[in-house]
């Protein structure tokens, strides 16, 4: 099957009643057909989070239930040999098993887009593996979902990557909605079975979170969709794994790190081969040059056939280029596209627009609207808009002290750090929470293991405060070692007075006159001691 001939031959054959009709385009062959099992999360119990629809099918993409009929029909597609050979494959408890064995593995390296830890790692990369653990587990189910996405979508389709990611109280709990505009087929295989969490993977078509609809995947379900399916993840009780199969249209795409199938199908005008292929071009992406002029066509093209993605990153887009210019038309661009993703429903632009109101840029400067506007996006589970709100309680916007705290607790259980290290200190001030130094640490300590420096600074001194000096020395010198002046001060105290290190004049001296030269008024006291 040519690349090329893909979203033309998907549009005919899609007949789903699903709202969106662009989502039709994404349709494969449908081989469950029924979902009547899954479960939703209660709204009640997670008030503000949108109307969430029970799937009655397989909405988009293939999904291939290990257990299912339709499974045993089309096994002959996907892999060889009898049911109990498949099964075993899929189902395995090891891959589990080695992750839960091996939690070391997971990097805790920033998101490039929300700036959270990502908790996954890469077993195997740019078409080899690294992970000869994984590799004795994985090899032959890889080999079984090439054979089914090279007769379903190309024959010269490769393996790129593949990513594990984990979702687990108190880290990360949500990938927010996206494409994954790097591969051409992505698949996803359940390894958690789906009773001991709530919420998982989503599919979400519209702007909006009313048009997401979550799959039950149990262990061993393997999910395939193509690049422009727009989905996410959302994990509000208990802990998920899976495994994420990317896959490119052919080997020299592997080797080249690109997405030529972007190229080929960019005369059709479809509006997320258009935003996808502007990403590119904005930050210089497999294998297309940074060009922002370039960008800004694609983008406009995108957005002006009502892509959301696009509107919003215009809009983005637009006030960068207002703040390097000066140009006034730079910014009504801006609040224009701002404001037609944000009225359309999407979240993460009503984030943007709330931010464009309270800090007046391309508007009037209004503290309400701005809290109407981040509302909204908090209400659609938007984990740095909810923390935001409750920012916006402390900036005295129009928030009460108890939506403020409410909003930050939401966003903290949904394992924002900010948040973490927000309510871990409203526990130990007792400042719109009851003092309990307990929770206090438990939010903390959540919040410092996800990297957050002002967390780790006050677990350590909590360390301190008990007598444990050896433990908030340690701290303190992760945290000194990367810059911190707070940390470098401590540290250097704890050298000069032999307290869970040493004692060492020299070096008490060189950590104190790192915090003095970032203006630490301690460290500078200190140094003048000496």
């Amino acid at each position: 099957m040519r690349c090329s001939g893909t979203l033309g031959r998907m549009k005919r054959r899609c007949r789903l009643p699903i709202r969106q009709n662009r989502l039709q385009s994404k349709v494969r062959d449908l081989l469950v057909d029924s979902f009547a099992n899954a479960r939703e999360p209660s709204p009640s119990r997670h008030p503000g989070r949108g109307q969430i629809r029970k799937p009655r099918r397989c909405p988009t993409g293939t999904c291939l239930r290990r257990d299912s009929n339709s499974w045993r029909r089309s096994r002959s597609r996907l892999v060889t040999g009898g049911a109990s050979s498949s099964q075993a494959t899929f189902r395995s408890p090891k891959r589990q098993k080695y992750l839960l064995q091996n939690p070391d593995l997971f990097s805790t390296e920033l998101d490039s887009v929300d700036k959270t830890p990502t908790f996954e790692f890469y077993p195997f990369r740019d078409g080899e593996w690294i992970d000869q653990g994984m590799r004795h587990l994985l090899e032959e189910i890889l080999d079984r979902v090439m054979v089914y996405v090279r007769l379903r979508y190309d024959g010269r389709c490769a393996a790129s990557d593949i990513l594990v990611r984990r979702y687990l109280p108190g880290e990360r709990r949500s990938h927010g909605v996206h494409f994954d505009g790097h591969a051409l087929v992505t698949a996803v295989l359940g390894l958690t079975d789906p009773e001991t969490y709530q919420g998982g993977l989503y599919v979400q078509p519209g702007p909006d979170v009313t048009s997401r609809t979550y799959f039950r995947l149990e262990p061993g379900d393997l999910l395939v969709h193509s690049f422009d399916l727009q989905h996410g993840v959302h994990v509000w009780e208990g802990a998920r794994y899976s495994i994420v199969f990317w896959i490119k249209d052919s080997a020299q795409a592997v080797r080249d790190r690109s997405t030529p199938w972007y190229r080929r199908l960019e005369e059709q005008g479809d509006a997320d081969v258009l935003f996808n292929l502007a990403q590119n071009f904005e930050h210089g992406l497999f294998g297309e040059p940074v060009d922002l002029a370039k960008a800004l066509e694609l983008y406009e093209l995108s957005a002006g056939k009502g892509h959301h993605f696009a509107q919003n990153n215009l809009g983005l887009i637009y006030r960068r280029l207002h703040e390097s210019s000066g140009e006034e038309q730079l910014l009504r661009k801006s609040v224009h596209w701002l404001k037609a993703a944000a009225e359309a429903g999407f979240a993460m632009a009503q984030k943007n627009l709330a931010l464009a109101y309270a800090n007046g840029q391309g508007l009037r400067r209004d503290d309400a609207q701005a809290v109407v506007w981040m509302r909204k996006a908090a209400e659609q589970l938007e984990v740095e808009a909810a923390y935001m709100m409750g920012e916006m309680y402390r900036r005295g916007c129009g928030v009460s002290s108890q939506e403020g705290v409410m909003w930050y607790l939401r966003s903290a259980e949904a394992g924002f750090p900010k948040a973490q290290y927000t309510v871990g200190m409203l526990y130990l001030e007792g400042s719109g929470l009851s003092q309990d130094l307990g929770k206090a640490e438990t939010w903390l300590k959540l919040a410092a293991k996800q990297g957050n420096p002002e967390a780790k600074n006050n677990v350590a001194t909590l360390h301190a405060q008990r007598g444990e000096v050896a433990e908030a020395s340690q701290i303190w010198e992760e945290l000194a070692k990367s810059g911190e002046p707070n940390a470098q001060c401590n540290l250097g105290m704890a050298y000069l007075r032999g307290a869970g290190r040493p004692e060492d004049p020299d070096l008490a001296a060189e950590w104190l006159r790192k915090a003095a030269q970032q203006g630490h008024q301690m460290a500078l006291q200190a140094l003048a001691t000496l």
